[in-house]
């Protein structure tokens, strides 16, 4: 082998080592960068998607107002929880799943919120055949879910919480749920009766039957109540505020004593 092609197989070579280590380079540079520009974001169960636009907002990532002109406009109808819903502006309420979540600082809100749904249909695989087996209405699943976040304590709560609702459910009885109250006119220390007054189809001590749309986001404990309630007798529960636990009752009598 000549000189000549000697030389030019080594400028070959050196060329692809040169490519090489640049595109090796390149991809380290890309993955920090990438890297560096990743924001970390917890979505606590029990949000609005007010406060999810408001948290998502003091990240850095998307505005407040840019957030919710997309929740509430959402016209992707392609997952299946969502099918047959109306296009209103609660279409979404109760599936932006909760959960810490991480993204691009550049990441739309669109592509956000399909993440959440992403999220909230994984975590539903394990109650989905249970649900349609059972002829289950998801929504208002979810919706009982909402409530169930909204008043439990304590995780020992939820179940037995979820039946009350179930329970109230059946004999026609308001669920006379505070949290409705606190979503209609906004968190308060105590409720007083003009606020058990206020006309709103989310009032639960004015309406019979479930509010329109869930009241918040809910986890997957309280999803898992809202699928496999307990099985209790209890219509009525108060909070017993020094172990934070809910004590339950069959007649309101007893629950008068037990409160």
């Amino acid at each position: 082998m000549n000189r000549k092609i000697m030389k030019f197989i080594m400028k070959i070579l050196s060329l692809i080592v040169f490519v090489i280590v640049a595109f090796g380079v390149l991809h380290v540079c890309n993955t920090l960068y990438k890297q560096a520009n990743i924001v970390k974001v917890t979505v606590p169960e029990g949000y609005t998607y007010e406060e999810v636009g408001k948290t998502l907002e003091k990240s850095g990532l998307v505005t407040q107002k840019d957030f919710i002109n997309e929740v509430e406009n959402w016209s992707d109808n392609n997952y299946w929880f969502l099918k047959g819903l109306p296009n209103d502006k609660h279409k979404l309420d109760g599936f932006l799943f909760p959960a810490t979540y991480s993204f691009q600082k550049d990441t739309t809100s669109k592509a956000i919120i399909s993440k959440m749904l992403d999220t909230f249909e994984f975590n539903m695989k394990h109650n989905k055949d249970y649900i349609t087996k059972n002829n289950l209405n998801i929504r208002n699943v979810v919706i009982e879910a909402s409530l169930v976040e909204k008043e439990a304590g304590k995780d020992v709560d939820r179940t037995k919480i979820a039946s009350v609702i179930q329970n109230r459910l059946k004999i026609k009885m308001p669920l006379q749920i505070d949290a409705t109250i606190i979503y209609i006119i906004g968190d308060k220390k105590k409720l007083y009766n003009k606020d058990l007054a206020v006309k709103s189809p989310y009032n639960t001590y004015l309406n019979k039957g479930l509010p329109p749309s869930p009241i918040c986001n809910p986890g997957t404990k309280s999803i898992n109540a809202a699928v496999h309630p307990a099985k209790t007798n209890y219509i009525f529960y108060v909070l017993d505020s020094k172990t934070n636990e809910h004590v339950f009752a069959k007649t309101r009598s007893e629950e008068r004593r037990v409160g």
